[in-house]
């Protein structure tokens, strides 16, 4: 390759065992093949990072038969993957599988996997010298590196954000001052990561300012932040652009006659609460209640390669059909095309900084603390909806807190999935997005509530929330209905306030049941937050009972501190499971249908005030297990994941938060898709990052 000018990128083949294997298959493999399955690179020459020293830069599985085909894929798919957890500086990765002479070329990502058509290296063995060829002389971002990110010597990384270019009306101060200062400021920002907080489809870091990407030194006083690396797809737009966008319709809201707005209508003018909400809103201090990032820097990575979803087909078999592309022994049958094709959405990946190091709210020394913040984002929510947003995944990770004069004031996080609603039109039912823990009834199932006439509400008597301790303790009547019942299932989900503020109600279920130390509480609520593939069904009857039908059930097996909590809790959950009910799509458009249960969080936090000596200083406890909670993304849907739990350490591997849709006994990519395209001879894959499958079989991963 040197002799006739090809750059040579230092890769070399290495025979090492079996990565990703269960060990049981070495029968399988030739003796003169030292039951060695796997081939990876690994980096030679030094100083040099252009191939990880760790891990896999292309692992190749193969066997000398084709008895077992879907052992060896299934073994080269595990090592990419894993290969990819090991190094957070990787955006995708090459591989090869070969089974007899038969050659095939893999691509993955973090969220998808595709499989080139095989190919005979007897009959073609210069497409094997062309792929080797472009593998030995690709660089490091054609092999799937991120240019931004660098893995360091120690473990660590070293993240490149972009500085974002000043407003036209700062810039000439700001020259102003660059000419008076001397040099002239870098084009970025390098942050070394010190702590992985949260692992998933998004990475939060604890990191620190350096130096360079030369010079990984601490810049001088220099405190630890967090940085968010996470991947979103390629259409939509960013959560830096979000925020600043429901920053600009709080500004306009500002200027507004706010307080005549029809959802603020239960709330008297003369409260406190409402007084609060009215300081929120004075210049810029509702932006205290949010986690605001760094505007002066972040990066956004180009777009993945696209895949045609129209043409992606499921494989379940192994006998091969008419006219298969691969008919030969061991190959995996594709069933017929999907009149509804899986979803193939390209993904970019951001970074962002947040100068705040917080706490998760279920992190908080006590459960005084905790509900002082949760009571704080009651009020970050309904500054969002005034504006006309919802937040769509309100959870334990995405309400924050960070002590400011020895008080813990409320951060709220994760602005990724919110969106502006329509007050004009219903809109289309929103995929299921959210943490499922948390994650409100209608929106998990899928399923609009609706009155069907057996309801026990009064429909025909409208009782708001009462402020009135002594009336505090009576059942709510539930609220008034006008037109036709909603017939069941005849309308999708679209997400609305209501849905917001259930999620905080579930959060708060899951605070004095699960974090509390009391193990018969846990035990009563194992079966409501439990969201593993295997249990889904029965967790949603179970958690469709608590939501209609009240608490009583496992009230008696709570801590006897949180007992008042809970029984505080049932007018605010009549309040939004009759709000949902009362209110049919159409119905939603109009605001003021939300007033009454805006109100019932702001009642319930004051309710529960008089008792706090019963339930402020019972400490917060850490669950024993070590998977987080999980996320939904809005194109996926339910997942596979074990109960809530704490955080992982730095570089635990984890599965993803916005998840798997095949379990398959824990074999990523074990359910098979394939897709087809023209070309069946075009070779690759080239240092200029071409493609290189023709036609094409996707395996879905879950996991990040």
């Amino acid at each position: 390759m040197e002799e006739v000018g090809l750059q040579v990128n230092g890769l070399r083949l290495s025979l090492v065992p079996d990565v990703g294997s269960d060990g049981e298959d070495s029968d399988d493999i030739d003796d003169n093949a030292s039951d060695d399955s796997v081939e990876g690179g690994q980096r030679t020459g030094e100083g040099s990072n252009l191939i990880s020293p760790f891990g896999l830069t292309v692992p190749v599985a193969f066997r000398l038969n084709e008895e077992d085909v879907a052992q060896n894929q299934r073994q080269l798919v595990q090592a990419m993957g894993e290969s990819m957890d090991d190094d957070m500086s990787r955006n995708f990765i090459y591989g090869i599988s070969i089974e007899g002479d038969r050659v095939s070329l893999w691509y993955s990502t973090r969220h998808t996997t595709v499989k080139a058509t095989s190919f005979s290296y007897v009959k073609r063995p210069d497409l094997l010298i062309r792929v080797l060829v472009s593998l030995f002389s690709a660089d490091r971002d054609a092999l799937g590196h991120e240019s931004h990110i660098t893995r360091l010597a120690d473990g660590s990384y070293l993240y490149e954000l972009d500085r974002i270019a000043a407003k036209a009306s700062n810039l000439k101060s700001i020259q102003r001052l660059r000419s008076k200062a001397g040099p002239k400021q870098d084009h970025s920002f390098f942050f070394k990561t010190t702590n992985l907080v949260s692992a998933g489809n998004s990475r939060i870091w604890k990191a620190v300012e350096v130096m360079s990407k030369s010079n990984p030194k601490a810049k001088p006083k220099c405190r630890e932040i967090i940085l968010k690396d996470t991947w979103v797809d390629a259409d939509t737009v960013t959560e830096f652009d979000l925020q600043a966008q429901l920053f600009h319709d709080i500004d306009v809201l500002k200027q507004s006659d706010w307080e005549s707005l029809p959802i603020l209508s239960c709330i008297p003018r003369d409260r406190p609460e409402f007084a609060r909400l009215r300081d929120y809103l004075q210049g810029d201090t509702y932006k205290s209640l949010f986690l605001r990032h760094d505007g002066r820097m972040r990066y956004t990575s180009p777009s993945e390669k696209s895949f045609p979803s129209e043409k992606i087909w499921k494989a379940s078999n192994t006998h091969p059909p008419t006219g298969n592309p691969e008919p030969r022994k061991g190959t995996t049958r594709p069933d017929p095309l999907d009149s509804k094709p899986p979803s193939v959405s390209p993904k970019k990946r951001c970074f962002f900084v947040f100068p705040d190091t917080c706490k998760r709210v279920s992190d908080l020394p006590s459960l005084g603390d905790a509900m002082s913040v949760l009571n704080q984002a009651c009020f970050a929510l309904l500054i969002m909806f005034c504006a006309g947003w919802v937040h769509r995944d309100i959870s334990d990770g995405n309400i924050l807190a960070i002590e400011v004069d020895g008080k813990w004031e409320v951060k709220l996080a994760d602005l990724e999935y919110a969106k502006k609603v329509s007050p004009k039109k219903p809109g289309s039912p929103d995929p299921k997005t959210g943490t499922p823990y948390f994650m409100a009834h209608e929106i998990r199932t899928s399923v609009p509530l609706c009155f069907t006439g057996q309801e026990t509400f009064d429909f025909k008597v409208l009782t708001l929330p009462t402020w009135d301790e002594e009336e505090d303790d009576s059942e709510p009547a539930g609220p008034d209905r006008d037109g036709e019942a909603n017939p069941a299932g005849s309308q999708g989900v679209v997400h609305t306030f209501f849905h917001d503020l259930e999620s905080l109600w579930w959060l708060i279920l899951w605070l004095i049941t699960s974090r509390i130390g009391c193990d018969a509480s846990k035990i009563a609520a194992q079966d409501i937050f439990r969201v593993s593939s295997f249990s889904e069904a029965a967790a949603n009857v179970a958690r469709g009972q608590v939501f209609t039908q009240g608490l009583e059930s496992i009230l008696p097996s709570l801590h006897n501190g949180v007992k008042i909590i809970a029984k505080k809790l049932d007018p605010f959950r009549v309040w939004l499971h009759g709000s949902c009910i009362r209110n049919t799509a159409q119905m939603r458009l109009v605001l003021e249908n939300y007033a009454p249960a805006c109100v019932a969080p702001m009642v319930f936090f004051k309710s529960i005030e008089n008792f706090r000596d019963e339930w402020a200083f019972l400490p917060l406890q850490r669950p024993t297990t070590t998977m987080e909670v999980p996320r939904i993304a809005p194109h996926l849907g339910p997942l596979a994941v074990p109960p809530p739990s704490e955080k992982p350490s730095n570089g635990s591997r984890q599965k993803s938060k916005r998840k798997s849709l095949h379990p398959d006994n824990g074999i990523p990519g074990s359910s098979m898709e394939r897709a087809i395209d023209e070309d069946e001879d075009r070779p690759g894959p080239s240092k200029k990052k071409r493609t290189l499958p023709v036609r094409v079989k996707r395996l879905a991963r879950g996991g990040a």
